[in-house]
């Protein structure tokens, strides 16, 4: 695998002219303060913190600030303790306790969550294994590695703890028996033919609705398969992978919060559990219990191999931002950084400047959470990515399903180095995103399924039918509404590119049960119902030839073309066509009248 590197000078000018927002962008982390005591903390207030500009932020490198700005009001959001609201009122903010964000903070806080639906690692692994037996077909469940604690035999946290360390794993998602897909040989992957969709989750630990969100995604594939169509064509000729916990060390320590001889609460951990990632025997930093603005771990992302140091993260080892000794140090992050450059083939040049090509397989994404927005390369730096308006594409229409903010995050958020949508795009050329899940890190269970689920399932299941060429397809119009009526033999479609440019529908098509890619595809045009293609928005229709069906369930996929030429995301949907029953006859016997 080719490393793709700035040059020094690119870097240097780039680091130069981003100053500015630079200063102002490293207070997001949470930067640590001094080691914090073993006591478990009051509870902090969250506040609205005021100011004039964004070079007066720098002044508040000391405090928890969060991934929240409102630029138009112009204000942040922190988590501080009641102390601390005079000093920062003496540095001339004015401070305004939020009284709503607080009770929900706390709430999380005491929510009990592992208790009331979101499972710990051990049942995520169980419900992996689970859909492994019972998909044996349709699934394969891989173990990439070891977490860092594993490694060691085990753990010790500051408090004498002992964390036992888990497997790395991952659950690949296809019909094994359409050709095309990865070849697996114990720990040695081939990658598949078929365009691949790779989610992850979890990478902070804390952020404990994201590996929920990652598992609904893969019950949806399996439990769809054979009964929704959408599901079902995506699983015979797409490969999706799903890593619901990339740092289950840290996913531990939040669950141990819960147990004895804590207070209950899940602990705050967002980093791994890596006391000397220096490896010198001494513990890098001994904050007990983790808080918002202190504890020891290496934050994984901020130590991808790509883009990774200054200023967007911090040296200091307890700071919320710790981004490693070096480069992909941890091992969550090497075997993470082998296992997807193996599933997924590395499609673009090796220079800071150089493109994609248009035709570019696979789509990455990993969720976090949270400040409902979609997020796109480059997130180090203002400078705009090679395929810039790709991915703005991509993003901008995924955020139409969950109606989040699409950005660069440095237009938006925060600059931050060494993430890993940036990796993933820089290393192997696919476009990569960042979900930021919704307004809190453990809102009550029932959210997952009646907001975040229902927000973001149709964001992540449209972008794995764009797998096949994200940059493409993202243009082109989509299938918002089909149907197929048996008796009469008709498919109608609406078909719409509202969302993907604006411009009118040029052309339709469809396919009986093999897709447009396949050897044998004969597409067949849909005619739109008011005599002519010149409208944003069309109802179309097609009759199908009985000659050609056969009795039972056929699956027909359908997509549409704009009149800039861009083909669309491809839908489909189920025909069933009844086996024909002759007519009952009758006949009498001839009567002689000889």
């Amino acid at each position: 695998m080719k490393p793709k590197r700035l040059p020094v000078v690119v870097l240097t000018l780039l680091l130069l002219t981003a100053a500015g927002w630079w200063g102002y962008a490293t207070l997001w982390g949470y930067i640590a303060l001094a080691n914090a005591p073993t006591a478990t903390a009051e509870p902090p207030q969250v506040v609205r913190i005021y100011y004039d500009t964004l070079d007066d932020l720098l002044q508040l490198q000391e405090y928890d600030v969060w991934e929240i700005n409102n630029l138009r009001e112009k204000y942040v959001l922190a988590a501080v303790s009641e102390a601390s609201i005079p000093g920062i009122e003496a540095m001339g903010f004015r401070v305004m306790v939020d009284e709503a964000k607080t009770a929900v903070f706390r709430q999380d806080l005491r929510s009990q969550p592992f208790n009331n639906g979101y499972r710990t690692v051990a049942e995520l692994y169980s419900d992996l294994e689970a859909a492994n037996a019972a998909h044996p077909t349709l699934t394969e469940l891989v173990t990439y590695g070891q977490s860092h604690c594993q490694i060691q035999g085990n753990c010790v946290t500051p408090n004498g703890d002992t964390i036992p360390g888990q497997d790395l794993r991952a659950l690949r998602i296809t019909n094994e028996a359409i050709l095309g897909g990865s070849v697996i040989s114990g720990t040695q992957i081939i990658s598949s033919t078929k365009p691949v969709l790779f989610v992850m989750a979890n990478i902070h630990a804390r952020e404990i609705t994201t590996p929920e969100l990652a598992m609904r995604l893969a019950d949806w594939l399996l439990d769809g398969y054979g009964t929704d169509p959408d599901a079902t064509w995506l699983v015979d000729w797409h490969e999706i992978w799903i890593v619901p916990t990339a740092n289950p060390d840290g996913h531990w320590l939040v669950e141990l919060g819960t147990q004895p001889p804590y207070n209950g609460n899940p602990l705050n951990q967002r980093k791994n559990a890596n006391r000397d990632a220096n490896n010198d025997g001494v513990p890098d930093c001994n904050a007990w219990p983790p808080s918002d603005g202190s504890q020891f771990g290496v934050d994984l992302n901020r130590n991808h191999s790509f883009g990774w140091g200054p200023p967007g993260s911090s040296a200091n080892p307890c700071s919320l931002i710790y981004r490693g000794p070096r480069p992909a140090s941890e091992v969550e992050i090497s075997q993470l950084e082998a296992f997807v450059a193996s599933i997924i083939p590395d499609q673009r040049g090796p220079k800071f400047t150089d493109v994609a090509p248009a035709d570019t397989q696979g789509i990455f994404i990993t969720l976090h959470s949270y400040s409902r927005l979609v997020l796109w390369p480059w997130g180090f730096t203002s400078t705009a990515a090679p395929n810039k308006a790709g991915l703005e594409a991509i993003g901008d229409k995924l955020a139409t399903y969950n109606g989040y903010l699409s950005c660069q995050p440095t237009t938006c958020l925060y600059g931050a180095n060494g993430t890993s949508d940036d990796w993933a795009y820089a290393q192997l050329g696919v476009p990569a995103f960042t979900f930021e899940i919704g307004s809190s890190f453990m809102p009550p269970y029932d959210q997952i399924d009646s907001e975040q689920w229902p927000a973001n399932g149709p964001a992540l299941q449209y972008a794995a039918k764009i797998a096949r060429a994200p940059y493409q397809q993202a243009f082109g119009p989509d299938i918002t509404a089909v149907s197929t009526h048996t008796p009469t033999l008709t498919l109608h479609a609406t078909l719409s590119d509202a969302n993907n440019g604006g411009q009118p529908i040029a052309a339709a098509a469809y396919t009986v049960d093999t897709p447009f890619w396949a050897e044998g595809a004969a597409p067949q045009p849909l005619q739109a119902d008011d005599g002519a293609f010149d409208e944003v928005v069309e109802d179309t229709t097609a009759v199908f030839n009985p000659t050609t069906l056969t009795p039972g369930r056929h699956l027909v996929f359908i997509h549409a073309q704009d009149s800039d030429g861009n083909w669309g995301a491809v839908s489909a949907v189920f025909l069933d066509v009844a086996e024909t029953v002759p007519r009952y006859r009758q006949y009498l016997p001839l009567i002689s009248k000889n």
